[in-house]
C-alpha cells in the first residue's frame, strides 16, 4: 500500500497551534525532538543560528492565527502533524510537526528551503 497522501490546505486549528507553541516554549528538550535531518537542513541553512532559533521561528509561524497547512495522515510515530510554509531570516521554509498523543512533546519532522516552490 502507497503512503498516504497529505489533506489539501486549511487553517491550521489554534488548539493544535497553542498545544505545539506549548510545548517549544518550554524549551524541554526531552520534549522536543529534533529528527537528525531536520538539524542537519537547519544548520545549513542557518549556519550562524542559536540552537533555540528553530524554536523561535516555528513558535512565531505558529502564532500566526490563518496559518494554513495540511494535516499529514499516517505519521510516523503516530501523533497530529501538520505541514506549513513559514519564514525565518527572509527565506521561505517548509516545515513539518507532529505533536504527539500526550500532548506533551513535539517533533520536528521537517523545517528546511521549499524544494517545489510557493506551494505545500
Amino acid at each position: 500500500m502507497g503512503k498516504a497522501e497529505k489533506t489539501s490546505e486549511a487553517p491550521i486549528p489554534k488548539e493544535w497551534r497553542d498545544a505545539v507553541v506549548h510545548v517549544f516554549r518550554t524549551r524541554n528538550k526531552s520534549a522536543i525532538i529534533v529528527t537528525d535531518r531536520t538539524q542537519h537542513e537547519w544548520d545549513m541553512a542557518f549556519p550562524s543560528a542559536y540552537p533555540w532559533d528553530l524554536y523561535t521561528a516555528l513558535e512565531a509561524a505558529l502564532g500566526r492565527d490563518g496559518l494554513t497547512g495540511c494535516l499529514v495522515p499516517d505519521i510516523r510515530p503516530p501523533g497530529e502533524a501538520y505541514a506549513f510554509l513559514f519564514e525565518y531570516d527572509g527565506k521561505k521554509l517548509y516545515g513539518k510537526v507532529n505533536l504527539l498523543p500526550n500532548r506533551m512533546a513535539v517533533i520536528i519532522v521537517s523545517a528546511h528551503i521549499r524544494y517545489k516552490g510557493d506551494t505545500l
